[in-house]
């Protein structure tokens, strides 16, 4: 019954890291059509009054429609009059109808920019590193890792807690964080109905998957969708940066608030137990998926996942382009029969949409001139340390009350243009990390979400460690980007 439940809800989150997915599954709210109609309507009315009778005469009409777009994709993914995804749809179709046009049906000879973003090697790259996953899932080979690691830090309880959270993260490195939630759920689930709600180390370990989950997502390109939209806009930006160059500062960067957050946790939730009988229940497999649960497809998934990272990790050496290993276990695992066409159906179209959208407004704000315009309007810190500070923390807020991916996406094309060139590569992976490092509302991310639909947590018990971890997240991230890169 756990597993049924189980999958259902991460059939119901699509794999996706949406703020939109935790706050209905929570909540249950459907608003009237009527009141979604109505905010959709005073947005753009509202963005074309700020556009034409509140901008400065100085922008150019190209810059004019930039803004626009800009303006409507910030308040539809703020007050989600429509789903996210959907707010990408409306970025990429404006931007082909209107952005360059004089006419709304005078379309520019390379409209094409904008749609191709669909196709872009950063959507392949997360398309890999979901259907690696989705293996990794029905193989039960995720499973067999975590449960073999917790094995080995034994039954004292901060130990115990430890080795969930940094199987957590490592695992939210490569997998869905929302995935890896639910499974590390089903797993830590024996404990705390055999010990209950008021035993503090059962919500030590409550809040320190959702932790791990969201902060391990830092560590890989694929561990999250704003770091996949942070290198989408540095390679369009000319910038070289590789899979093994974001994993250098960004396992570190993940570890430390992994560790920290543990430690917070132990310092909160102290608890008198000196051992906790580690028996990890063995759970059911749904008739669908039995026959692909065997010891050769898992030997399959091994093999292609250390094929996959390896090349991913020595990408400039063997000269093959990131995305193209990314065809590896897409064809591997369509091709043995490891994931079929109704498990196709579980890859989160909507995120990588999401994705796109996102890099559609990157190129709107640079090509439309309105990055070269707010660089000359916007005061900069003469200090480049500072602006990356600001940006950086100003990131970690917005992300506890908007979609990380939306963000990501308003935010990082817009940090990008506060530096001077030397200190865009730091500014743009920094405003990345910082997407992933919303804690402090239980519908600031899936994970925090499913931890709360648990009900072994309060509304209440997220707030210190999300202050911790947005008080010090950006002084770490700057500190280790500003070392590393």
């Amino acid at each position: 019954m756990l597993k049924l439940r189980i999958l259902s809800r991460l059939k119901r989150f699509s794999f996706a890291d949406s703020r939109t997915a935790a706050n209905r599954y929570i909540k249950k709210i459907k608003w009237p059509v009527t009141r979604n109609l109505t905010l959709l309507v005073l947005t753009i009315l509202g963005s074309i009054g700020i556009v034409y009778f509140l901008a400065p005469a100085d922008l150019t009409p190209s810059a004019r429609h930039a803004l626009f777009i800009l303006l409507v994709a910030s308040a539809l993914w703020i007050s989600e009059a429509i789903p996210p995804f959907a707010v990408s749809f409306l970025i990429i179709g404006l931007a082909v109808f209107f952005l360059e046009s004089p006419a709304p049906l005078h379309i520019t000879e390379d409209w094409e920019k904008y749609v191709n973003t669909w196709s872009s090697p950063v959507i392949w790259i997360l398309l890999g590193g979901f259907i690696l996953a989705m293996g990794a899932q029905i193989t039960k080979f995720d499973r067999k890792f975590s449960t073999f690691i917790l094995e080995k830090f034994g039954g004292q309880p901060n130990r115990l807690l430890l080795g969930i959270m940094l199987t957590t993260g490592v695992l939210s490195m490569f997998i869905s964080n929302t995935a890896t939630t639910a499974m590390m759920l089903t797993i830590v689930m024996p404990f705390s109905k055999r010990y209950g709600k008021q035993e503090p180390i059962i919500k030590a370990m409550m809040l320190g998957i959702a932790a791990a989950a969201t902060t391990g997502g830092i560590g890989t390109v694929i561990g999250s969708s704003p770091n996949a939209i942070a290198l989408g806009i540095l390679q369009s930006a000319g910038y070289q940066f590789t899979f093994i160059d974001w994993m250098i500062p960004g396992i570190p960067t993940a570890l430390i608030l992994i560790v920290f957050s543990w430690y917070v946790l132990t310092k909160i939730y102290s608890t008198d137990l000196k051992q906790i009988d580690v028996i990890i229940e063995e759970e059911s497999t749904p008739r669908e998926l039995a026959d692909r649960n065997t010891t050769e497809n898992r030997v399959i998934v091994v093999c292609t996942f250390i094929l996959t990272v390896g090349l991913w990790m020595t990408s400039t050496v063997h000269m093959i382009p990131v995305a193209v290993v990314s065809l590896i276990p897409i064809v591997i695992f369509t091709a043995t029969g490891i994931i079929q066409s109704e498990e196709i159906k579980w890859i989160p179209w909507d995120t990588l949409i999401l994705v796109a959208g996102g890099l559609t407004l990157g190129i709107a704000i640079n090509d439309s001139g309105l990055a070269s315009w707010l660089v000359e309007k916007i005061p900069v810190f003469t200090n480049p340390i500072i602006s990356i500070l600001m940006m950086v923390f100003i990131t970690s807020l917005v992300s506890n009350i908007m979609s990380n991916t939306a963000a990501a996406s308003i935010l990082i094309p817009l940090g990008a243009i506060l530096v001077s060139p030397p200190y865009v590569l730091v500014m743009v992976v920094a405003l990345g990390f910082a997407a992933s490092t919303a804690l402090l509302l239980p519908i600031s991310t899936p994970p925090n979400a499913l931890v709360f639909s648990t009900q072994y947590l309060k509304q209440a018990d997220f707030r210190f460690l999300g202050l911790s971890i947005t008080a010090i997240s950006p002084f770490l991230i700057t500190l280790i980007l500003w070392l590393t890169i």
